[in-house]
């Protein structure tokens, strides 16, 4: 009868897989990292795993405290969740953040979550010093590990552990260890803490964006300022703070990830303060805004 059954099913197109077989499949070319523990984190990741992997030589991944260390080119990441894995990917493989420019230049990293994107820019030779910022503590200490990690490569002159935005303040912020790239003043507007049970709730402090990033181009005069902005919402009073305060005009690139309010009032900044500018969108709720000062 299940002979019968499999026959009709085939002949309509269809096949009938069991569960053994399917998950073999599935994990077949995750066989090598099979002996590492929590396993499933890895399933998960899959993809991502088979893109790092596929794009660097000497790419593996061990076992390190509560998750991996992650080790490719010559850098030592260490990541604990599916979103840290998929960050990896935007960075490393699909460059997300990637160009080319001749001139010394200083990065500000607004938003630096474990600092896998400060670890890119300091591997590029016009980069000469990096400034970070990340305001949830936990995430904060996971970054300086990172750097740590890489402290020959590291072009890291300071992490602090607060926020940027139009003014000094506290917040609360949603975090979940799960989940420290979408921990913001966005809250439940992000997907990964709507309706999320395990978050809990942290005290951040937010500083005005102006001053912050001035005090730094007065540190670094002569050299091109980049700012790289990926803050969960807090994108838009920052760039407005710095074209009020004008600062916004000292500033050469900026490389920006937009959440919930589109790309268009952050575009119109832009442009009144003599950028050219180029929008991905990412789906309905973000998008990538790459902009670089007008010379004439």
């Amino acid at each position: 009868m299940k002979k019968l059954l499999y026959s009709i099913i085939n002949k309509l197109g269809y096949s009938i897989e069991n569960k053994k077989k399917r998950y073999g499949r599935l994990i077949k070319p995750l066989h090598k990292f099979s002996g590492l523990y929590n396993f499933n984190l890895l399933i998960r990741s899959k993809q991502e795993i088979l893109n790092l992997e596929n794009k660097f030589n000497n790419f593996s991944v061990v076992n390190h405290k509560e998750g991996f260390l992650v080790s490719f080119l010559d850098l030592k990441i260490y990541v604990e969740t599916l979103e840290e894995f998929h960050i990896l990917n935007e960075v490393f493989v699909n460059n997300d953040y990637y160009f080319i420019t001749k001139d010394k230049s200083i990065l500000i990293d607004i938003g630096a979550n474990i600092g896998i994107t400060s670890l890119f820019f300091s591997r590029l030779d016009y980069i000469d010093k990096i400034y970070a910022f990340e305001p949830v503590l936990d995430t904060n200490k996971h970054a300086l590990y990172n750097f740590n990690l890489n402290k020959k490569l590291s072009k890291i002159t300071w992490i602090k552990n607060i926020g940027l935005g139009k003014n000094c303040r506290e917040e609360t912020f949603l975090f979940d260890k799960n989940f420290k790239g979408s921990s913001g003043i966005r809250g439940s507007l992000s997907a990964s803490y709507l309706n999320n049970e395990n978050a809990e709730k942290r005290k951040v402090q937010i500083l005005e964006a102006s001053t912050e990033i001035n005090n730094i181009i007065l540190e670094n005069k002569q050299k091109k300022i980049i700012l790289k902005i990926d803050c969960e919402g807090a994108e838009y009073e920052i760039l407005e703070n710095l074209f009020a305060s004008k600062i916004i005009n000292k500033i050469d690139v900026i490389l920006l990830e937009w959440h919930d309010n589109g790309a268009e009032p952050i575009e119109k900044l832009l442009l009144l303060s003599g950028f050219d500018t180029f929008s991905i969108s990412l789906g309905l709720k973000s998008g990538m805004i790459y902009s670089k000062r007008k010379f004439n």
